[in-house]
């Protein structure tokens, strides 16, 4: 009974090892299928193959955000309304400022027109002075009318 013991444990061992080697094999073979799908994971997500798709998507939401903005209506009105309304107030400062250099500079100019000789006075302007003589010459007629 010895032997047969012996052969027993033997055969109760080897049966164990078996098993032992199938279930080691299966795990192994998981393990090779899990890195396996891991690297075909990572292949298809490539950093900068994500970033180059972000960097598409972005422009392709800024032109159509451009696109969108420039052929808005409703946002040229505004644009339109908005110069309309802050460009008037600075016309109008402007205009105001230049007024009171152009009527300095008229008095000056008119002075000049002055001492020229009487006679010579319209002809001065008419050549000297074409684009303004028909602001000169008036202011010329009622000073000598004021003046006489």
């Amino acid at each position: 009974m010895s032997n047969e013991l012996t052969i027993g444990i033997i055969g109760l061992y080897t049966l164990v090892y078996v098993i032992v080697f199938f279930v080691q094999k299966s795990q192994i073979s998981q393990t090779k299928e899990i890195n396996a799908s891991m690297k075909s994971f990572m292949d298809i997500f490539k950093i900068d193959e994500v970033k180059k798709y972000v960097e598409m998507r972005n422009e392709r939401i800024m032109h159509d955000a451009t696109k969108m903005i420039t052929d808005s209506e409703q946002i040229k009105k505004m644009s339109d309304d908005l110069i309309k309304n802050t460009t008037a107030p600075i016309q109008e400062a402007y205009s105001e400022i230049m007024a009171e250099r152009y009527k300095e500079l008229v008095k000056v100019v008119f002075e000049v027109v002055l001492t020229q000789e009487p006679e010579r006075q319209e002809q001065f302007i008419k050549d000297l002075l074409p684009n303004n003589e028909h602001y000169l010459l008036p202011m010329l007629k009622d000073y000598k009318n004021n003046d006489s």
